[in-house]
């Protein structure tokens, strides 16, 4: 067997059939997983558009922001790729020429106007990571404080991750509690 395919998992070993399968149950888990999150950050960037905006929401916007380079580490999360995309039509993209990364943009949120650096950049053949990083925002804060460690459902992929105190693996349902959790209004509770 190729000694980077081993490495790497593109090839299942034969020689060990329980490992095998178990490689295989655990791809379609998170493929399974993914699919799903991926569903919910479509619906929830639906919600974010019917409540105000996405850039009305820190967590949203921690999310985005999620970025491999500021831990010195070389991964991507499956969040933030997800948010980012689905994000696409409620943004204006417009060129920022060069930058820092081998791709940079100006998002503009279509509803408050708030401003975002796009960039994009791939560290290996594994990982390709984008980010999105407010440079100005135009609206008024809705959704609940950013935490740490930022609770992931699907989580991180790549060559090595920060540590526990950042990320935090957690299930469906605590994510989708995370990211639509609204301000709490002092009084009304």
């Amino acid at each position: 067997m190729n000694f980077l395919k081993k490495i790497f998992g593109i090839q299942t070993d034969q020689s060990n059939p329980v490992m095998s399968k178990a490689h295989e149950e655990h791809i379609k888990t998170v493929k399974e997983n993914t699919e799903k999150l991926w569903k919910f950050i479509e619906e929830t960037m639906d919600y974010y558009n019917s409540v105000s905006c996405a850039c009305a929401f820190p967590r949203f916007r921690q999310i985005v922001s999620l970025d491999c380079t500021d831990y010195g580490k070389s991964f991507y999360a499956s969040e933030t790729e997800g948010f980012i995309s689905n994000a696409v039509p409620y943004f204006i993209r417009s060129d920022m020429g060069s930058g820092i990364e081998a791709s940079n943009e100006l998002w503009t949120c279509k509803k408050c106007g708030s401003i975002y650096h796009y960039g994009w950049s791939d560290f290996s053949i594994h990982v390709n990571r984008t980010i999105l990083k407010i440079i100005d925002l135009k609206t008024e804060e809705i959704g609940a404080e950013i935490q740490l460690p930022l609770p992931l459902y699907v989580g991180l992929f790549g060559h090595n991750f920060p540590d526990k105190t950042y990320v935090n693996p957690v299930d469906f349902e605590t994510f989708k509690s995370y990211v639509r959790e609204l301000k709490t209004i002092s009084g009304f509770e």
